[in-house]
């Protein structure tokens, strides 16, 4: 659910020449439509504990002034679980719709929709813990920006997992239509469960690609990698996200 808070994303690019900056805007036209392809693998120690795939829409239904609202129907989807709800709550049929600023960055549901109380949840934790966020000024290739977010996050079983991210932007480069971003940072986190005490830190690293021509999220990619202690023994734990924009 992580990149459901940027999959609606239009922005503002004009590509620069050698030598010149430009400024990256979410500025969506209202009843833009856009349909995705959101996939997620979690493992721990090398054993996947859990995996989705999520078809869904996604429809700019306002953008006036500094807020950006955005209804999302998942379409469907398909999980497979280690153990209950190590995959979180299953969004099939569920709309809702969220609200972001100009820099990409989720200020939270405005509308829970047909969210049940545990969907509501992990999707207010997902759009808190966005990895995404615009620059503040201008930017040309090499230039990088960072953000922060904190959240507590549903994990399953009754637990609350507290997430802490610091990540470091950069425009990599255009290249046509299309525009690169890379990130890269660092995750803490801390959990009880159970009575067991958990906690970890480790990297995330991703990328971002934006067709400039359409204006408009074409794909975008994330890997977490946890190193955990649980209950005072060593383990790790690595999260991949990928999102595709379809027809």
């Amino acid at each position: 659910m992580r990149t459901a808070a940027v999959a609606a994303l239009a922005v503002a690019y004009a590509t620069p020449l050698d030598g010149q900056t430009t400024t990256l805007r979410v500025m969506p036209a209202e009843g833009q439509v856009s349909r995705y392809l959101i996939g997620s693998e979690t493992s721990m120690a090398g054993t996947t504990m859990s995996t989705s795939k999520r078809y869904q829409t996604e429809t700019v239904v306002s953008a006036a002034g500094d807020v950006v609202e955005i209804r999302t129907v998942v379409d469907s989807t398909t999980m497979t679980e280690a153990m209950p709800g190590a995959g979180g709550p299953d969004l099939s049929g569920m709309s809702f719709t969220f609200a972001m600023d100009p820099r990409a960055r989720p200020t939270g549901l405005t509308d829970a929709g047909t969210l049940t109380p545990d969907a509501e949840a992990a999707v207010s934790a997902t759009l808190a813990t966005s990895f995404f966020e615009l620059p503040e000024g201008e930017v040309s290739p090499g230039d990088s920006w960072s953000g922060q977010t904190s959240a507590d996050i549903p994990a399953g079983m009754g637990a609350t997992m507290t997430m802490e991210t610091d990540i470091a932007y950069t425009l990599v480069g255009v290249d046509g239509d299309l525009a690169e971003i890379s990130l890269e940072g660092t995750v803490t986190m801390s959990a009880n469960t159970g009575g067991m005490s958990i906690e970890g830190s480790g990297t995330v690293t991703g990328t971002a690609i934006f067709d400039t021509g359409s204006s408009r999220l074409r794909g975008h990619d994330s890997v977490i990698n946890l190193n955990l202690t649980m209950g005072g023994m060593p383990a790790s734990m690595t999260t991949s996200t990928t999102l595709e924009l379809i027809p």
